[in-house]
């Protein structure tokens, strides 16, 4: 076993915030099959531009992130940059994944991130499943739709149950109200139409989850039918399993990660 794999093993789940990113949480102790989702190696976030150099030094100093992960598209982080861990020594990922059909409603869009982004989001998959991938952490903008899609890829693949990957995907109601308003600011700043009343409201619900991955059941027989239809090796997914289950449960959180 080689020493950064020993390291991975003895990882702590974190429980704490951070200054500027307000939807950044670690996905390690969800329930999958066989064990549970290593804790301390994978996380989501909004925006990794919102970071202030505190939080970018506690990602690489404290939680030693190795990849960043971006789902936005490329005219988002020319405008909107890639906050202080641009200049950080971490593997940067682009895997834009927004750029799809219109839809009727948010799960038709998931439909059509996972149908017509398939190929960037399998190999998002191959990237964790890599040796020194992790610890790695994956955005969009808020943290909510395309890092949603994503997560629910990684988690299913991991056997972890629809009703909690659905949990995972509702958690971000929290963070809705600051989200909001630095979305107002990015549609001023980029001169985009002014948005609906009835957006500015808008709080992700885990039925919007659970039926999307109803609809993959349908449509691809579940995400390792998904997983097939993009190419997606069955030693690719032990490579992903290995790497981010554990048969043991999660260490209490690292000390010092209770506030801000």
């Amino acid at each position: 076993m080689s020493v950064r794999l020993r390291w991975l093993r003895r990882r702590r789940r974190f429980d704490g915030t951070l200054e500027g990113l307000v939807n950044f949480r670690d996905l390690g102790g969800l329930r999958a099959a066989g064990g549970v989702v290593r804790p301390g190696v994978l996380f989501r976030s909004d925006s990794l531009a919102y970071a202030t150099p505190g939080d970018a030094e506690r990602l690489v100093g404290e939680l030693g992130v190795a990849t960043v992960i971006d789902l936005r598209g490329e005219y988002e982080v020319e405008q909107l940059g890639r906050g202080p861990l641009h200049e950080a020594a971490v593997d940067y990922y682009a895997a834009p994944i927004a750029d799809v059909s219109g839809a009727e409603d948010l799960v038709g869009h998931y439909l059509a991130m996972l149908e017509e982004r398939g190929e960037v989001l399998a190999g998002t998959v191959r990237l964790l499943g890599r040796p020194g991938a992790l610890p790695a952490v994956f955005h969009c903008e808020a943290g909510c739709d395309r890092t949603g899609v994503l997560a629910a890829v990684v988690l299913s693949l991991l056997g972890v149950p629809d009703a909690v990957i659905a949990a995972d995907y509702a958690a971000t109601a929290a963070a809705m109200p600051t989200i909001h308003e630095r979305v107002a600011v990015v549609v001023d700043r980029l001169g985009l139409p002014p948005r609906p009343p009835s957006v500015l409201v808008w709080e992700p619900e885990a039925a919007m989850m659970a039926r999307t991955l109803e609809l993959v059941r349908q449509r691809w027989g579940g995400m390792h039918g998904w997983a097939r239809a993009f190419g997606i090796t069955p030693a690719e997914l032990a490579a992903l399993r290995s790497r981010l289950v554990t048969r043991r449960r999660p260490a209490p959180a690292s000390p010092g990660s209770g506030g801000r």
